[in-house]
Order: C-alpha cells, then sequence, then structure tokens
C-alpha cells in the first residue's frame, strides 16, 4: 500500500501525473514542502483547492497552471471527485566545484569569469575564451611562482627559457578544434611553435617518452587552461607545461606514452 495519498505515472525525468482519489482522507492531505522548485497544470478535477502558507485557499479549476517554489509549505483540500495534476520539476544543478588551487571558491567572480571561459570555448569561441583567461591572470603574474615546489620551479623557469613567444597561445590553441578530428593515429605536431616543439622534444627524450604523446598531453593542458581553469597568475604554456612535467604513463588522466626503447643520453 502506498503511503502516499496519490497514484503517480511517471513520464519523464522532470514530468509526472499524479491522480488524488476522490476518496482520499482529508488527514493524508497534509502540509508539506518539495525538494525542488515544481510548475502545477490541473488537468482535471472539482471542489479542490491549494493553499499555500499563511495564505487562504485557492480554488483550482481544470487548465489552471501555478507555481510552486521549493522548500515552501503548502497543501491539498479535498474536493467532490478525483484531481489529475500534472507536475513539471526542475532539479538544480550543483555548481562543479573547481579543484583548491584554482582559488575560485563557488560564486566567487572568478569562478564566474571561469565558467564563461568555459562556455565560450564549448561554442567554439577559443579567442574570446583565452581573452578572459588572460585577462584574468594577468593582474596575478608572480604569486603563482610562489607556490611552486623547487623542482617544479627549475623546470618552469627551463620551460620559459626555451620559449620565443607566450603570446602565441592564441594561433596554436584555435587549431585544437581541428586536431580533435584528426584520427588518433598519425597526429601531427602541427600548430605548435618551433621553440615549443623543441622544448617537449627535450622533455620528451629526457624522460623516455615518444614525442607525439607529449604534444597531445600540451594541447590538453592548453585546452585545460581555457576550459576548466589553472593557478592565479600562470600563463596557457606554463599552465600546459605543468601538465606534461607532472604526466606519467600511468596517471589515469594522462596522454603520455613510454618509448620501446630509449634515446641515448648524450
Amino acid at each position: 500500500m502506498s503511503v502516499y495519498p496519490f497514484k503517480e505515472a511517471v513520464i519523464s525525468e522532470s514530468l509526472k501525473i499524479r491522480l488524488f482519489d476522490k476518496s482520499v482522507s482529508i488527514d493524508d492531505l497534509v502540509w508539506h514542502r518539495d525538494e525542488n522548485c515544481r510548475v502545477i497544470e490541473v488537468v482535471s478535477g472539482n471542489g479542490w483547492s491549494f493553499q499555500r502558507d499563511n495564505e487562504l485557499p485557492t480554488s483550482l479549476k481544470e487548465g489552471d497552471v501555478f507555481n510552486i517554489e521549493k522548500e515552501s509549505w503548502h497543501r491539498l483540500i479535498k474536493g467532490e471527485d478525483d484531481l489529475v495534476l500534472m507536475i513539471s520539476e526542475k532539479k538544480k544543478k550543483k555548481q562543479k566545484k573547481l579543484p583548491s588551487q584554482y582559488d575560485a571558491p563557488p560564486k566567487s567572480k572568478r569562478a564566474k569569469l571561469l565558467k564563461k571561459a568555459s562556455d565560450l570555448y564549448k561554442k567554439g569561441d577559443i579567442k574570446g575564451a583565452a581573452r578572459i583567461r588572460q585577462n584574468m591572470e594577468k593582474k596575478h603574474m608572480g604569486e603563482s611562482v610562489r607556490l611552486l615546489e623547487a623542482d617544479e620551479l627549475k623546470g618552469m623557469i627551463y620551460d620559459i627559457t626555451e620559449e620565443i613567444k607566450l603570446d602565441e597561445v592564441l594561433n596554436e590553441v584555435e587549431k585544437i578544434l581541428q586536431e580533435k578530428k584528426r584520427k588518433k593515429s598519425g597526429k601531427s605536431p602541427k600548430g605548435l611553435s618551433k621553440a615549443v616543439k623543441k622544448s617537449l622534444d627535450k622533455k620528451a627524450d629526457r624522460r623516455c617518452l615518444t614525442r607525439g604523446s607529449v604534444y597531445s598531453e600540451f594541447r590538453k593542458g592548453l585546452s585545460a587552461f581555457l576550459s576548466s581553469g589553472s593557478r592565479k597568475g600562470m600563463t596557457a604554456h606554463q599552465w600546459a607545461h605543468a601538465r606534461v612535467n607532472s604526466a606519467q604513463p600511468s596517471k589515469k588522466w594522462a596522454t603520455v606514452k613510454k618509448r620501446k626503447k630509449c634515446p641515448k643520453k648524450k
């Protein structure tokens, strides 16, 4: 036997049809609250009323549509015959919590800007996303260096000195979408500057990783800078290099692969 005073048919995750039988006990129609906001449409029924907390009852008639805010007290008052309601419900999506190192608490200005950049990136507006991210990090340049471990800092300094221009990121990131369309086999390193490829080649050779997988890891870092975020004050190149530095074949998120034969050390 149902513990609720109605019978329910679930049409979809957000749409339900409820039938309140005319024989339902008045004692079962209690004051209650709902977890989510709802839109109610009266399909049929005579003599029924709806009452909100601290308000007088309102008569319901076929075709009536009204909203019920989440966590607001309300109840139904029994009528003459069966009452059929159509209920649509929208569950509020929980805001994805960003990693603590991004320093972007939920609802903060930084979190909102990261989401805006992410939305633009998903729509294909790479330049728009990059503009937002670069403006965000410009004022924090230098802060992130103090947060790095000694070995990370050493690697970062090496990376920066290897690069000729950091502002080439726009041209490089624009080509990421095109790269996604390529087949996994035979991906070309085209799109990365000579300075970046030279730096990545050294990393790959030093760690016995395939160059192609390191290029791929670097591109993922560029994409993540726009679509997810980064530590304060980091450029897209720095974030991509940091991803390459921490990537290991044993890590699930990494794409780097070990070579079958390591190059001889000079």
